[in-house]
């Protein structure tokens, strides 16, 4: 079988450093004979022509500009068929891939996912010092006017999220207290992840390059919110107060990794047997770092009202970085969602159907297969739920949580 060809994704938001990053391994490709494929939405392709002007590109093959949409929906198709063709031509031994700064991650990577002959080596996100201390410094930045603000924290939280490697770079710009609070911030959003601060995105090409740093479900399951809702079991566990895992992670649609069809890929919520399951709790009150960086977990086995939640959600508190999980809705009995907030951008997406839902014969059977599942199960709800992680900055636990349960039915 002839080696897969490695493709290193590049996220950031428009300005962060992507495009100095680039030039920095277009200039010195480690023995790679390096592809380009560069997005821009909303552009004209500057960025194509900064890249080829300073990293002197003989043949203009090389670079695939795709500037009539974002790669991570309506040119997804396109971007595989490309990044195929660029490699069947044999002239290229590694893919890199600039995606627009207006792009969530994900979908990008489950779209190169698909592609049999190359191999997501690393997906490495590029943010602006400076943008997140006044993003996360309480919220202040989104008090300012500017109809972007909601959707630039939103995606520079996705980008911190899902990755293998973060640049924080414009490191000159921020005060070495102001650093330490970005980084409380990440350890929280993505524990995992390998940080480097740079200035001029300065950092050694081989950590961009042919790392063999990505692999989709680790990256997945040491996102933040999951690590939270981890050791909130690992906690359950110590105290034996009562049930310690649900039904399996509501979120099948997201990391399915055929996304075509990404929220009904999967018939029953409990179809996936992924690691990374999430847990229930019963816990009050979780610490704060010095930053007052914290979490906790909000569990219920009632539904919310889709009205009263629609109504709390335009008043959603700022200090909340990102929130996620699994939730029951009253109008929808037979279905579960994923409910997930990146600053004020708030959005709830059908991952499934409850095991409660399904004819009594499947449960029985799903019951006794996995035997972690019949643990949790209530005699009067089955296995429906809310059960979300909150992460934050000062969080005030009780009153959140108090205007959540007024959200219930």
């Amino acid at each position: 079988m002839a080696k897969k060809i490695p493709i290193t994704l590049l996220c950031g938001y428009l300005g962060a450093g992507k495009t100095t990053l680039l030039n920095r391994v277009l200039t010195n490709q480690k023995g790679y004979k390096v592809a380009v494929i560069v997005n821009d939405i909303g552009e004209v392709n500057v960025d194509e022509r900064l890249i080829s002007k300073e990293a002197k590109i003989e043949d203009s093959s090389s670079l695939v500009p795709l500037t009539n949409g974002c790669i991570c929906c309506t040119l997804k198709t396109d971007m595989v068929n490309q990044i195929e063709n660029l490699m069947k031509s044999g002239k290229f031994d590694y893919i890199l891939i600039e995606a627009s700064g207006v792009c969530e991650p994900m979908p990008i990577a489950q779209a190169i996912e698909t592609i049999e002959i190359g191999k997501l080596d690393n997906v490495v996100g590029v943010v602006d010092a400076s943008r997140l201390v006044e993003e996360f410094d309480e919220g202040k930045a989104l008090l300012k006017e500017g109809i972007d603000e909601e959707d630039i924290e939103s995606l520079l939280i996705q980008q911190i999220e899902f990755c293998s490697t973060l640049i924080v770079n414009k490191r000159d710009l921020v005060t070495d207290e102001q650093m330490k609070m970005v980084r409380a911030v990440i350890n929280k959003i993505q524990p995992s992840v390998k940080v480097f601060e740079t200035t001029k995105c300065e950092v050694p090409v081989e950590e961009i390059i042919g790392t063999d740093r990505f692999d989709f479900e680790t990256v997945y399951a040491s996102a933040g919110w999951v690590k939270a809702l981890e050791e909130d079991e690992e906690k359950e566990e110590h105290d034996h107060e009562g049930p310690s895992r649900a039904s399996g992670t509501p979120e099948h649609h997201e990391h399915d990794h055929d996304d075509d069809d990404d929220h009904d890929e999967h018939e029953h919520h409990h179809d996936h047997d992924h690691k990374h399951h999430h847990h229930e709790h019963k816990h009050e009150g979780e610490s704060e770092d010095e930053y007052g960086i914290g979490s906790f977990v909000y569990y219920r086995r009632r539904p919310f009202n889709r009205e009263k939640l629609d109504r709390f959600a335009s008043a959603w508190p700022r200090n909340i970085i990102r929130s996620k999980g699994v939730v029951w809705f009253s109008d929808e009995d037979d279905m579960a969602y994923v409910l997930e907030t990146s600053g004020r951008q708030i959005q709830a997406g059908y991952s499934g159907n409850w095991l409660a839902s399904c004819p009594p014969a499947e449960q029985k059977r799903v019951l006794e297969e996995e035997p972690e599942m019949k643990k949790d199960w209530d005699e009067k709800v089955g296995d429906r739920m809310i059960k979300m992680v909150v992460i934050g900055r000062h969080l005030n636990k009780e009153e959140i949580c108090k205007n959540l349960d007024a959200c219930l039915d």
